[in-house]
């Protein structure tokens, strides 16, 4: 993890000490152009050893709850792991977890890319269905949802 140095801009030193003090930094980026909404972790992999996790198309402060409910499980030692299912994470939806490859997260994570100063992190997606229970990955889903939530991770399993 980056050391604190005296040339940070506040955001920066924010985000350190927001990963000192609760083990976790919170990243929220607005919807621009055709890329939807999206909220992601920073310090999970530093602080519990769980994989930094990114959610597309949920709003801001739903996204908030959800990621500090991960860290807060992530803390007492949970581990929320490519290819996983959970069914008590959303209420009403189960979620999933997909493996995010080297080569995609630059250009979503790039405040954990800084904050990580070199050092490798692992990342996971986690994605939920629509209210018909379909996966954005299904060929029946409606393309609003579909856009909503791009699946940049990698699906361990054939569904």
């Amino acid at each position: 993890m980056r050391s604190r140095t005296d040339d940070l801009r506040p955001p920066e030193l924010k985000l350190l000490d927001d990963i000192e003090q609760y083990g976790v930094h919170l990243v929220h980026v607005p919807e621009e152009g055709q890329q939807p909404n999206f909220s992601f972790t920073v310090g999970m992999w530093h602080s519990f050893e769980q994989p930094e996790v990114i959610v597309f198309g949920l709003p801001e402060e739903v996204a908030h709850e959800l990621l500090d409910a991960l860290a807060d499980e992530a803390s007492d030692g949970r581990k929320f792991l490519p290819g996983e299912k959970h069914d008590d994470l959303l209420v009403g939806y189960p979620v999933r977890f997909l493996d995010v490859p080297r080569e995609r997260r630059g250009t979503f994570f790039g405040s954990a890319e800084w904050a990580y100063d070199g050092e490798q992190f692992p990342c996971v997606q986690l994605v939920w269905p629509d209210k018909q229970g379909r996966w954005p990955w299904s060929a029946e889903v409606r393309d609003g949802f579909r856009e909503s939530q791009p699946v940049i991770g990698r699906r361990e399993d054939p569904v």
